[in-house]
Order: structure tokens, then C-alpha cells, then sequence
């Protein structure tokens, strides 16, 4: 028996914009379309007077540009990383280097690379090296002013990494690899 499986294609987004998913949650995709990232890395701000930045993406300075513009005048206090992967991580660096934010996080993945470990392709390889200043676990709570995250465990078969429910009161966006949820009071939207 054959059963079809149905995929979400569609994507409201432009290279660069803020889109507004819920209060205190806003996505930015980065111009780094792939077989691994589909049509980009999704980057998140939340909260509402301070903010978080969820996954900093590629090493790309336009991308950092927009993140820093959807910000304006409110702080970004804290980078939190979802996963490893480069494509999630490149441009942490500069991203700390703009902000001072601190960075939040599972830690590295034990492994060196999903498809070729001799080959270094954007969204391929893990970030060995990252070490987050804030350790997150499962079940771990992180608040700032105007935002707050909560860490849950992923599937037992995935690999290491943090997936996290954050927003501002009353919304939420979740996050793990590949899937986003955003929940604004009882309705949840996979994104």
C-alpha cells in the first residue's frame, strides 16, 4: 500500500523583510536556498523590549543587516542556537560582534558531518566548536525582558539539540531543525 505524503511548499517571505508571525515572534529568511534549508535558514526575533535572536544563520552580511534593522532600537540580548548546523551558525560571530548578546544553547554535535565529512558545503557539517555561555537542557527556562523560552526534548532518534518554545506572552514559536511551530493563544500553525 502506497500512501501520499503531503508537503507544506508554500512560503510567505521576501529575502531581507521581517514577517510578523505573532506578537513578539518575527521571521527572517536568509537568501541561502539549498536542499538542506529549502528555501533559507529561518532566523527568529522575539520578545518585545528586549529581544532574542533565534539561530543568527548564514555568514551573510545582508542577513545580519536585516536582523539589526527588524531590531531598530531594541536589544538583542542573547543568540540562541536550536542546532549546530553551519547554515544555523556561520554568523554567530558577527552577530555577537553586533549585538554583545550572550549565546544560548544545547553545545556541539558529536558528530562531524551529515552527508561528506571531507566535504564543507553551507548546512552540511555541524559546528563542532561551538560552546554556548549559557548551557541549555531539556526542560530548561530562559526569560529576558519581554520574551521567554522554554527548552523540550526532541524525537529520541534525533540528533543532540534544543528545541525551543519562545515568544511573548500569549505567542510562542518553536523550533527544532527543520520544523517551526508558531502558537498564538490556542492555535498552533506549523511553519
Amino acid at each position: 500500500m502506497t500512501e501520499k505524503l503531503s508537503f507544506k511548499i508554500a512560503m510567505e517571505f521576501a529575502y531581507g523583510e521581517p514577517r510578523q508571525l505573532s506578537e513578539g515572534v518575527v521571521r527572517l529568511v536568509a537568501n541561502n536556498p539549498s536542499p538542506f534549508t529549502y528555501k533559507g535558514t529561518n532566523s527568529y526575533l522575539i520578545g518585545t523590549s528586549s529581544l532574542a535572536l533565534i539561530d543568527p544563520g548564514p555568514d551573510d552580511p545582508a542577513h545580519l543587516e536585516a536582523i539589526l534593522k527588524a531590531a531598530g532600537t531594541r536589544p538583542i540580548t542573547h543568540i540562541l542556537i536550536t542546532h549546530t548546523h553551519r547554515d544555523h551558525v556561520e554568523g554567530l560571530p558577527a552577530a555577537i560582534k553586533a549585538t554583545g548578546a550572550k549565546t544560548a544553547g544545547y553545545g556541539p554535535y558529536a558528530i562531524t558531518s551529515i552527508v561528506d565529512p571531507g566535504k564543507a558545503t553551507s548546512g552540511e557539517q555541524a559546528e563542532r566548536g561551538f560552546t554556548p555561555d549559557i548551557l541549555l537542557k531539556h526542560g530548561d527556562q530562559l526569560a529576558g525582558d519581554g520574551w521567554a523560552v522554554s527548552c523540550s526534548p526532541r524525537g529520541a532518534l534525533s540528533a543532540p539539540g534544543v528545541a525551543v518554545t519562545a515568544g511573548a506572552p500569549g505567542a510562542s514559536v518553536a523550533g527544532a531543525s527543520s520544523s517551526c511551530w508558531v502558537r498564538q493563544g490556542n492555535q498552533t500553525v506549523k511553519v
